[in-house]
């Protein structure tokens, strides 16, 4: 025989607050393990100038440095092409003041000789400096020694390129022309301004 239920008992239904206690926990526990085994990319700048607007424009009494006090610029200039190197100083196309260095035979391009080329212009072009200043630097605002050579630009170097050459070429031959080791293995400066001109 079945039996009715009471009516007296009634079900009650309690309310249960979420308990997210455990999850902050865990949380505040990831949270610095993931910071600390993270890699972050490390961000090396390389200053360099604009690329010239107005080109060196002769005096009217001559060529550059001819009269007037104006101040000799080597102009040394290289272009990345698809093949060579080709660096120029004070605006020669071709003669001594041009030099051509094709690229390996594995068809990378020479850096080495590259630098040597450059070593030499450095030591016998542009020579030891004449005098030296101290200057303070606009932009540390510290003092620094600015040494003074024969050519006001001595120490630039313009760059251009193909269009699709890679940017890992263009970054190497900055890092080759900045500075090099003599023969004490004494790193020296060579030409540490670069002026990156029109890539075409």
């Amino acid at each position: 025989m079945a039996f009715r239920p009471s009516l007296k008992k009634k079900r009650q239904f309690v309310e249960a607050e979420a308990n997210i206690t455990p999850v902050m926990n865990l949380m505040c526990v990831l949270i610095p393990m993931l910071l600390t085994t993270a890699k972050f990319v490390d961000l090396a700048l390389l200053e360099y100038m604009p690329p010239v607007i107005q080109e060196t424009e002769e005096t009217e009494s001559g060529g550059p440095g001819q009269g007037g006090g104006s101040t000799e610029l080597l102009e040394l200039r290289v272009n990345i092409a698809y093949d060579a190197l080709e660096i120029s100083i004070l605006n020669a196309v071709e003669g001594d003041n041009y030099t051509h260095l094709p690229v390996l035979p594995n068809g990378a391009y020479d850096f080495q000789a590259f630098q040597e080329k450059l070593v030499d212009i450095k030591e016998r072009i542009v020579g030891p400096a004449l005098s030296q200043s101290e200057e303070i630097n606009p932009d540390t605002g510290q003092l620094e020694i600015v040494h003074i050579f024969k050519y006001e630009d001595a120490d630039q170097i313009r760059v251009s390129a193909e269009g699709d050459i890679p940017l890992q070429v263009v970054i190497k031959l900055l890092d080759t022309a900045r500075e090099y080791q003599d023969s004490r293995s004494v790193f020296q400066p060579l030409f540490p301004s670069p002026a990156l001109g029109q890539f075409q």
